[in-house]
């Protein structure tokens, strides 16, 4: 097992210092008081990272929440179609093209997420500021986690009589959903900083395990519960409504109540300026340092954001559509397809820690995102061409789509926390995330147009997955992996575990950094 060597300059380990305050732990697992031995718990996980434990019970619960909204979705389409009148009659190929509120009741699902996109891009800037310059980082955090829960509560209670209200409240907790991540990517870069560049490879692709792990056995669990007893679409989402109201009090509670630490602010807004305001002047200020400084790496990787992101978010919801109508799969067809998706995602997790170790996360990233255009692509079009009664062959799709989003999200995760300059993580990371939302709202968007127009879904969900490709574009104008890390300034070390400074760090410091990238598979007692 590695043992990371974590030494952070006196600054932040100050401000670690402060904000525990007694009995709390330093932000490198060496806790004080009554819960030291429950925070070093999961030392080996997370090479003793309390932060890092604090993100990894949150990612089991956002692991359910995703997964439980696969059955809200489900059950939101069917009362759509149901108050259509689409199952009143036959339905040529599985596509309804009656129309409900002025939409099609098929487009109301995509319609939830680009209403969702459109309030995360606008206020995902007021977030980022009170995540930059209050130490409100942590308050935020609880704040949408608590409203997460109480939609949750409320969506218990989806009927014939609510459903276009749910909807409504489906799309208000997609963006707060988004809010959330604000605060919680802006934890990654400072983990990074501590725990080292081997070991954050470990503490990046474990988080996504323990994310996708706990949505395998939600959908295990919510999918034998529908066989078992039979139970509707709408039925089953309200069940799933309640599990997940539970368990995300429970580890939404412990992730930020007991591990996750407070942060101080940035720094404080500058006089004349207004808090709400300064999120939108803070990204415009970041954009043009990122062009000026980073042009030859960080910013072709949030342009290639600006458009991967859109497609791998409107996965989901986009397969919800086209299995439940193009492909017609029941309720527990659709939950045996994700959850050989999400197993497969634990898999794929693996494979992408393995190609990284191999290559470099530049190369890893762009051979994920062809790998998924490519998987989509084909899915799409030999499905919609096989035998009604051969359709369980979905299965074998869901399977290489798992494959690719497991490699894909750690392996950019892993880039973005090795990449972002010192000092600078709080602004790059609310840049990041709005790169990810300013035009999540385009590729659901897209997928409505199409079956306003009667286009056949399959060529949606080539649509939703070309943004892959327009990302790699932008990733083939970048430097070397080494030259990105050097023009970014990072002051990882890159020989060992350690982390050094970058700036005035004295000669020896300085060569110590030889920008290369050791294997990330190998061992240091």
């Amino acid at each position: 097992m590695v043992d990371t060597a974590v030494d952070i300059d006196n600054e932040k380990l100050n401000d670690n210092g402060n904000n525990n305050g007694n009995g709390n732990n330093n932000g490198n697992g060496e806790g004080e008081g009554e819960g030291e031995g429950t925070k070093s718990k999961y030392c080996n996980f997370y090479n003793g990272n309390v932060d890092a434990i604090g993100l990894s019970w949150l990612a089991s619960g956002r692991g359910m929440l995703i997964m439980s909204n696969i059955f809200m979705a489900t059950s939101l389409l069917f009362l759509a179609k149901d108050a259509a009148g689409c199952f009143e009659e036959p339905i040529a190929d599985g596509q309804c093209n009656k129309p409900i509120y002025g939409m099609k009741a098929e487009s109301f699902i995509t319609n939830i997420a680009t209403i969702a996109a459109v309030l995360a891009a606008f206020f995902m800037p007021i977030c980022g500021a009170l995540v930059d310059y209050t130490p409100h980082r942590k308050l935020v955090g609880i704040v949408t986690a608590l409203l997460l829960v109480a939609i949750q509560v409320i969506q218990i209670g989806t009927v014939e009589q609510t459903w276009f209200a749910m909807g409504v409240l489906q799309a208000l907790s997609a963006f707060i959903y988004q809010l959330q991540l604000v605060t919680l990517i802006a934890y990654l870069p400072e983990i990074a900083r501590q725990v080292g560049v081997l070991s954050m490879t470990k503490v990046s692709s474990n988080l996504y395990l323990v994310e996708y792990a706990s949505s395998a056995l939600f959908l295990v669990a919510m999918t034998g519960i529908t066989i078992a007893f039979k139970t509707s679409a709408v039925v089953t989402g309200q069940i799933s409504r309640g599990i997940t109201t539970v368990m995300s009090m429970i580890t939404f509670a412990v992730g930020w109540f007991i591990y996750l630490t407070p942060r101080p602010a940035v720094r404080p807004v500058p006089e004349g300026h207004w808090l709400l305001l300064e999120g939108f002047n803070q990204n415009w200020r970041t954009a043009k340092s990122v062009q000026k400084h980073y042009k030859h790496g960080l910013r072709y990787f949030l342009l290639a954001n600006v458009f991967a992101e859109p497609s791998a978010q409107a996965i989901t919801t986009v397969l919800i559509v086209y299995l439940s109508s193009s492909i017609e799969l029941s309720i527990s067809q659709i939950g045996i397809f994700f959850i050989v998706t999400v197993i497969a995602v634990c898999i794929g997790t693996g494979l992408g820690r393995f190609i990284t170790n191999k290559t470099t996360p530049l190369l890893s990233w762009k051979l994920s995102m062809i790998y998924l255009f490519i998987t989509h692509m084909v899915g799409a079009l030999v499905l919609d061409g096989i035998p009604h009664d051969l359709k369980e062959m979905s299965y074998i799709w869901g399977i290489f789509v798992g494959l690719g989003l497991g490699w894909y999200h750690p392996t950019q995760t892993l880039f973005f926390s090795l990449v972002v300059p010192p000092g600078q993580e709080a602004e790059f990371s609310g840049l990041l995330v709005y790169c990810t939302q300013i035009l999540a709202w385009l590729t659901p968007l897209v997928f409505s147009i199409l079956i306003e127009f009667d286009v056949p879904q399959k060529y949606g969900v080539i649509v939703t997955a070309s943004g892959f490709l327009i990302a790699v574009f932008f990733l083939m104008l970048t430097c070397s992996w080494e030259d990105i890390l050097k023009e970014s300034n990072a002051d990882i070390d890159m020989t060992t575990t350690t982390v050094t400074a970058a700036q005035g760090g004295g000669e020896e410091e300085g060569t110590k950094n030889k920008n290369t990238y050791p294997p990330l598979d190998e061992e240091r007692a």
